[in-house]
């Protein structure tokens, strides 16, 4: 069994498979779809026969490496990087098949078995016995044991915490945890699970061996029912002797797979299960102990609370770059209305879609002169304050910000997210960013006075992120965006806000319009009908 590892987005992603052809590409019809504009319809595959795996590429367009090596076709190992493009992916042997679950069994309670609830170890950790003064009332009770066994757990739990509350990925936590275990409970072979939700079953991360007693085993074996009860009752449980265990599975299989004393505990978090560790020893009876158990039990604790941090401190990262990358071009309601919504929806600013829009070109009049007589940092100052106060006004009425262009700002309405009145929005947002005009001349007196221009059309438009595999970006494309800039450049006046005929269709009722006629412009072969926009009839939400 191998996986192929990548993240799509901003979420982790694996492929398993184990014999035959895995296609990988852009094309819907892969087995792995990159959608990535590196990535071609069909880039590579990697082949699983007799011989091992191996990768070929598929005359693709940007080229396969495997470890910074190009390749055409290469045998794949255990670990390698392949780089389709700039699109990465890890190979990995999958550890699926080196864990055998035996047949579900009736559960009995056997001798030398212990099945310990995390919630008793829970009052155990907590208890006032921890206390100076309560140590000598129970040592006057006969349970020195019971105080020995907590102040053991605490000390290596104090020793191991901050190594495993330590920011750090997932993997390394996994492999921490188990290094850990085998430092403090004397097991030759173990493993640990986490449960997979889209398959709804428990997925081995790190399988451990001790080296000097009995070398790597091939298979470890574990019961069905010991793995159910382990998850659904929060239990640890410990058998002194799995041959003479019914729960562990049939003799054979246990002979098989060559168990004799074993433990296994919940990684558990308040209420949550979130996987298991299994240990075991193929040679020794008696092997384990309460204090073992009770052991093993509060490090899957730790360690469950270090998965958790380190999955949740991976949302947090991804989300974080998710919200700078949106903040760009979206308002902060938008970029949180955008987070916040389903997965589904969130892809609206992957791959491009067909969307009803409006799109605002606003262009100062001469400013090339004007700035021909200004220094660069001048220029440079003028156009923040100038283009900080034109996006601000776009933001409020929840457009995209698309790019700028020199002086120029194109806005969308309408995309990524789906909104009605877009046209409403981008004649409001249009009057408005004239009125900031004027509010800005009258704060730069001293320099020159300056007049834009504003076009905007509706209609049908490719949105979504276009460019190469070095750089991509949200934008639209189609005649609705070159008709837009066509009005604001050849029609529309200084001062003046011009739009289309479908812009006036969807808000005349809206605005006082006066038509300007037919007007020929590059690239139409028909005239298109502009108008311009003299003032607004209804307040802004009635």
């Amino acid at each position: 069994m191998y996986r192929l590892l990548f993240q799509d987005g901003e979420s982790p992603q694996s492929y398993a498979f184990e014999k035959g052809e895995v296609i990988i590409g852009r094309s819907p019809d892969c087995q792995v779809v990159l959608k990535d504009f590196g990535i071609s319809r069909n880039h590579a595959k990697i082949v699983v026969n007799d011989t091992g795996p191996y990768i070929v590429d598929l005359n693709s367009k940007n080229g396969t490496q495997v470890n910074n090596v190009p390749v055409m076709e290469a045998p794949l190992k255990d670990g390698d990087r392949i780089l389709l493009g700039k699109f990465l992916l890890t190979f990995t042997k999958s550890l699926e098949g080196r864990v055998v679950f035996d047949e579900a069994k009736p559960l009995h309670e056997e001798p030398g078995t212990i099945i310990r609830s995390v919630g008793e170890l829970s009052r155990l950790l907590t208890s006032p016995s921890l206390t100076p003064r309560a140590v000598e009332a129970q040592r006057a009770a006969s349970d020195v044991q019971e105080i020995e066994r907590s102040n053991r757990i605490l000390k290596v739990l104090t020793k191991v915490a901050e190594t495993l509350i330590a920011v750090r990925p997932v993997e390394e936590v996994l492999e921490q945890v188990m290094d850990i275990v085998f430092e403090h409970v004397d097991a030759d072979r173990g493993f640990l699970m986490l449960f997979d939700e889209t398959r709804s079953k428990l997925v081995p991360m790190v399988i451990k061996h001790r080296n000097a007693r009995g070398g790597e085993p091939g298979q470890i074996s574990i019961s069905k029912t010991i793995a159910n009860r382990v998850v659904a009752e929060r239990v640890s449980i410990l058998t002194s002797d799995a041959l003479v265990d019914p729960r562990f599975g049939s003799e054979d299989s246990i002979r098989i797979h060559g168990i004799r004393s074993a433990m296994c505990a919940p990684l558990w978090h308040k209420d949550q299960v979130i996987g298991i560790i299994h240990v075991d020893s193929p040679m020794l009876v008696n092997c384990f102990g309460l204090n073992d158990l009770d052991l093993l039990t509060a490090l899957a604790n730790y360690a469950a609370v270090a998965v958790e941090r380190s999955r949740l401190n991976a949302k947090i990262v991804a989300e974080e770059r998710k919200r700078e990358r949106l903040a760009r071009f979206l308002s902060p309601q938008v970029t949180s209305r955008i987070l916040a919504a389903s997965e589904s929806q969130a892809m609206l600013l992957g791959a491009p879609e067909d969307r009803e829009v409006s799109v605002l070109f606003a262009d100062i009049v001469g400013f090339t002169s004007m700035a021909e007589k200004m220094s660069p940092a001048a220029v440079a100052l003028f156009l923040n304050d100038y283009l900080s106060r034109m996006t601000d006004t776009v933001f409020r009425f929840e457009g995209t910000l698309d790019k700028y262009i020199g002086d120029a700002v194109m806005a969308v309405f309408g995309a990524p997210l789906d909104m009605p009145d877009h046209a409403e929005r981008a004649i409001r947002c249009a009057l408005e960013m004239r009125e900031r005009l004027e509010e800005f001349n009258a704060e730069h007196k001293e320099g020159p006075k300056i007049q834009f221009r504003i076009g905007i059309n509706s209609g049908r438009a490719v949105a979504g992120e276009i460019g190469s595999i070095a750089k991509t970006e949200y934008t639209v494309l189609g005649d609705t965006v070159n008709i837009a800039s066509r009005l604001e450049s050849a029609v529309a006046q200084p001062g003046s806000i011009v739009i289309g005929s479908a812009t006036h269709a969807l808000a005349s009722s809206k605005f006082s319009c006066r038509s300007l006629g037919l007007f020929a412009v590059k690239g139409k072969e028909h005239e298109v009908a502009a108008f311009e926009v003299e003032a607004c009839l209804e307040k802004e939400g009635s």
